[in-house]
């Protein structure tokens, strides 16, 4: 097999894994505390940029299991879709094309 179809064959499998990804989001899930009516209170919420700018987005305690699994997932994904720009930089440089 040569280099190319070893090269198509490891962008399909980085294809399938992040099309097969369960619900993920990008950021980060930060955990910090409040004071409400004179006491601290945990507060939650996700850190992440879009278009440049940083937003939050509020977690609500029960939601905060959920939103660290897919801020996880997306961590993977995010490497994921860094692999698969790297094979794909080679396919090109190895003279492949999508045509």
């Amino acid at each position: 097999m040569d280099e190319v179809e070893k090269l198509k064959e490891q962008r399909d499998e980085l294809l399938k894994k992040i099309a097969d990804a369960p619900l993920w989001v990008t950021g980060s899930v930060v955990e910090t505390t409040r004071k409400v009516g004179g006491k601290e209170k945990p507060f939650y919420y996700l850190s992440h940029s879009i278009k440049g700018k940083n937003k939050v987005t509020y977690i609500s305690a029960a939601q905060l299991k959920q939103f660290k699994a897919a801020a996880a997932q997306g961590a993977k994904v995010k490497q994921q879709l860094g692999e698969l720009s790297t094979i794909n930089l080679k396919l090109i440089k190895a003279g492949y094309s999508n045509d």
